[in-house]
């Protein structure tokens, strides 16, 4: 069984008292009374928070840690010396243990497991339940002013710190690998594991050079600047706090303004020397006070808005991408109903036109003006319907291209031929001319392409009440760019509508007055698919009954 500490081996050690730096006193009373105080202030702001719990633990066991050391420093009782020197070798493992659990709920936003927390807790046991025995410390030795380590103090304690030192490591590491925090979060997590990890590091150099060296009186006083460490931590959280929020304290910079003002006002009453001094110095502390409270308020009240504002804005998001799905819902719920549609519209068609054609023999004049607008309503609404089922297939990236070299102006060609009848019908004139320096062949989906041009031609026609319509294919090999412009004498367009021409569902201000069938689906249609197979569609007018010129534009393939 280990023999306990003989604490009544020396009574005094005034001789050791003399040795004492003056770094001593400021490297400990000022960095425990900075850590403890940030501490409470983050545990006061935020007692429900694990952070702040954590957070203000570390601190109070450093804080104790810093004045157990100062005491083997000042004290002259011998039995009061060796009492500290033994207790802090518990408080130094638990600052340890401590810093590696914030350090993880601090990054990865989750309590440590049991078993993890169980693991700590048995390795700093044996610093508590060994603290009093010749485990820890065998005896004084008044010729060195040195406690002489047992095996806990000189080799479990720091190689166990240093084993929690390099897991903080990893973790940092990990953290800093395979997070997915956004920018400011990230910020945050490699800023506090840094200034921690800088602070563990040197305070561990400084301990371990105090333990292994504690025979040059250089490298001891050297030891004492590891205490400072603590500082800039505790600068790094306030920093944090400050542009991050960090644990979820909001009003420390007014508040430390506020703090700074009175505590300079105040310590001018240690320089006042008359009544009238007194009085002017006490008229502006109260000043000082009362608006610092105002100022205090007013942050608050801000930061409350803020809050509601974000508030806001996340449901406003969380709206947003419900919609989000509610669209995506419908456009799986347009292309079901389309395909259902189609099938009995095929079949109305194809009746209609045998009847047209006389296969069911000769019809009444009456009643083949009636099969002709069914023909037509039917070939309208298969329009629309194929406007439904591209706008799903655009929506949910299922639209397919099936690129292959064709000429251009060929097809534009046939188009304006099969639709001159209708153009005719409408006592539209149907003009096609070209102006080409090349062979006109493109690298795009024939389908899509011919699709394209038919919608332009087909708008020209619907939109224009009398007068031509001109389709011209031109190129311009410099730039190795064709280009199919569809000219009209119709309704034109405003200025107002053509920058939201080719949204979805959208439409000419002015459309309805020469047709009150259209979706707005058509030029959206077009638009993305010409934009997907590297090409373009552009709209001009000069206004209402000017007309309008479209541009379809591909680019050459050559």
């Amino acid at each position: 069984m280990e023999e306990i500490i003989n604490y009544d081996l020396i009574r005094n050690v005034e001789a050791c008292y003399f040795n004492i730096p003056h770094i001593v006193y400021y490297s400990h009373i000022g960095t425990a009374v900075i850590a403890f105080v940030v501490g409470a202030y983050v545990f006061l702001n935020n007692r429900k928070s694990l952070l702040a719990k954590i957070l203000f633990s570390l601190t109070v066991f450093f804080s104790l840690w810093t004045i157990l050391d100062l005491v083997t420093w000042i004290h002259k009782d011998g039995t009061m010396i060796m009492f500290a020197w033994a207790t802090l070798i518990s408080m130094d493992m638990l600052v340890y243990v401590l810093s590696f659990y914030l350090l993880y709920v601090f990054l990865f936003k989750k309590d440590l497991g049991w078993s993890l927390k169980g693991l700590l807790m048995l390795a700093v046991a044996p610093t508590i339940v060994l603290a009093s025995t010749t485990l820890n410390l065998e005896y004084f030795d008044a010729s060195t002013c040195n406690a002489i380590d047992g095996f806990i103090a000189e080799s479990y304690l720091y190689t166990v710190e240093l084993v929690i030192f390099l897991a903080m490591l990893g973790l940092f590491a990990t953290y800093l690998i395979r997070t997915r925090d956004n920018r400011a979060d990230k910020q945050q997590g490699f800023f506090f594991g840094l200034s921690l990890l800088f602070f563990l590091g040197i305070f561990l150099s400084a301990n371990s050079l105090a333990s292994y060296y504690d025979t040059n009186p250089f490298l001891w006083s050297l030891t004492q600047y590891g205490l400072f460490g603590m500082t800039i931590f505790v600068a790094v959280l306030g920093y944090l706090i400050v542009k991050f929020h960090a644990f979820n304290i909001k009003l420390l910079g007014a508040q430390a303004l506020v703090v700074a003002l009175v505590s300079v006002v105040g310590t001018m009453f240690l320089f006042a020397e008359t009544t009238a001094n007194y009085t002017l110095i006490g008229i502006n502390l109260i000043l000082v006070s009362f608006g610092g409270i105002l100022l205090i308020k007013s942050v608050k009240k801000e930061v409350e808005q803020r809050e509601q504002l974000e508030e806001l804005t996340n449901k406003l998001e969380a709206a947003n991408e419900r919609l989000k799905e509610l669209d995506k819902l419908k456009s799986e719920f347009v292309s079901i109903a389309s395909h259902q549609l189609r099938s009995p519209l095929t079949a109305i068609r194809g009746y209609a036109s045998l009847i047209i054609d006389g296969t069911y023999g000769k019809i009444p004049q009456k009643a083949m003006e009636a099969i002709e607008r069914i023909s037509e309503s039917a070939k309208n609404m298969a329009y629309s319907i194929e406007d439904y089922l591209n706008v799903s297939r655009i929506e949910s990236g299922n639209m397919k291209y099936n690129k292959a070299d064709f000429n251009l102006r060929d097809e534009a060609e046939k188009i304006a031929d099969d639709l001159r009848p209708q153009a005719i019908q409408k006592g539209l004139g149907l003009i096609f001319r070209t102006d080409l320096k090349s062979q006109g062949v493109i690298n795009a989906d024939i389908g899509k392409v011919i699709q394209i041009i038919q919608n332009l031609i087909n708008n020209a026609i619907k939109y224009t009440p009398q007068g031509s319509i001109k389709v011209l294919v031109r190129d311009d090999v410099v730039r190795k760019k064709i280009y199919i412009d569809i000219e009209d004498t119709g309704v034109g367009i405003p200025q107002a509508s053509i920058d939201h021409l080719f949204g979805k569902f959208e439409r000419a201000t002015n459309a309805n007055s020469a047709n009150i069938h259209g979706t707005g689906l058509g030029l959206f249609v077009a638009h993305q698919m010409a934009t997907q197979m590297g090409g373009n569609i552009t709209a001009q007018s000069e206004g209402e009954g000017k007309g309008s010129v479209f541009t379809i534009e591909f680019p050459l393939a050559m």
